[in-house]
């Protein structure tokens, strides 16, 4: 009877922790401004005079370094939070792409920071292009910074909306698809991960094959929409007092569960043996 009325007590509490703690469910995001987010305008064409300047400071023309398929990725360089581990996902999954990088693709990360420069785009491509594997080679990836009005150039007619706060900003993430003429060919959404808890991002090496084929062979691909990852400058509060109390509730529950099925074995034998 006591485990019984301990059942009753944890249970409800387990409904309230999930309903009014604060913390997103795996998966779900904060709600965020009308204004971030991504207008995809697969078929168009990137600019043709945007220019950045590359990790060693010389001058680069976006439109004329596309020469092959390319992905395309929108970060700030001095993130803490879901950029790098995009970036870091990215690395290793080309890795493993049979494909040849620097021939069959390329890659170019370009900063939405203007603050950002040569020198820490050339810290960060370092790192990267070491994760993607030692036969990776240096000029497969490009890491371009630039001034304010290439990047409202580049974001703009990528349709990626993104918004500066005190401590950095909040945007989306998403691989950008390019065919060797800068033609958007798709977008590619992450889906594993959970925002505020450890998760690494993971991206298929299988799937990027096929993006950048379709990329190849100028195919448009219009992606099944799926729920944009936002990086935030914060963690939500309480978010992860929230998981560790809903860890913890839910292993004290499987304790009493366990427990009250030993005692009903138990007290079951004994009503037979006495009987």
């Amino acid at each position: 009877m006591i485990l019984l009325l301990l059942l009753k007590k944890v249970l409800p509490l387990l409904i309230v922790l999930s309903i009014f703690l604060p913390g997103s469910a795996p998966g779900d995001q904060e709600v965020v401004s009308q204004d971030i987010g991504i207008s995809e305008k697969t078929g168009d064409r990137i600019p043709p005079d945007l220019v950045f300047r590359d990790e060693n400071g010389v001058p680069v023309n976006v439109r004329d370094s596309i020469r092959k398929p390319t992905i395309l990725t929108l970060v700030y360089l001095t993130c803490d939070r879901v950029c790098p581990q995009t970036l870091g996902g990215l690395a290793v999954a080309m890795g493993e792409v049979k494909l040849t990088p620097g021939i069959d693709y390329q890659l170019i990360t370009i900063s939405f920071d203007e603050r950002d420069d040569p020198a820490i785009a050339r810290e960060k491509k370092i790192n990267y292009v070491k994760a993607a594997g030692r036969h990776f080679p240096q000029d497969a990836w490009k890491f371009l910074t630039g001034d304010r009005e290439s990047i409202k150039g580049i974001t703009d007619a990528v349709g990626f909306h993104f918004q500066q706060e005190s401590h950095g900003f909040v945007h989306p993430v998403a691989l950008i698809l390019l065919s060797p003429e800068g033609k958007i060919t798709g977008y590619d959404y992450l889906s594993k991960y959970q925002y505020g808890v450890e998760y690494p991002i993971i991206f298929s090496p299988a799937e990027l094959t096929v993006e950048l084929a379709n990329a190849s062979r100028r195919t448009v691909s219009s992606s099944l929409k799926k729920q944009v990852l936002f990086c935030f400058t914060h963690q939500p509060a309480n978010q992860g007092l929230f998981y560790n109390l809903l860890s913890a509730a839910g292993a004290v529950t499987l304790l009493l569960v366990v427990i009250l099925f030993i005692y009903l074995k138990v007290t079951s034998k004994k009503r037979n043996s006495e009987s």
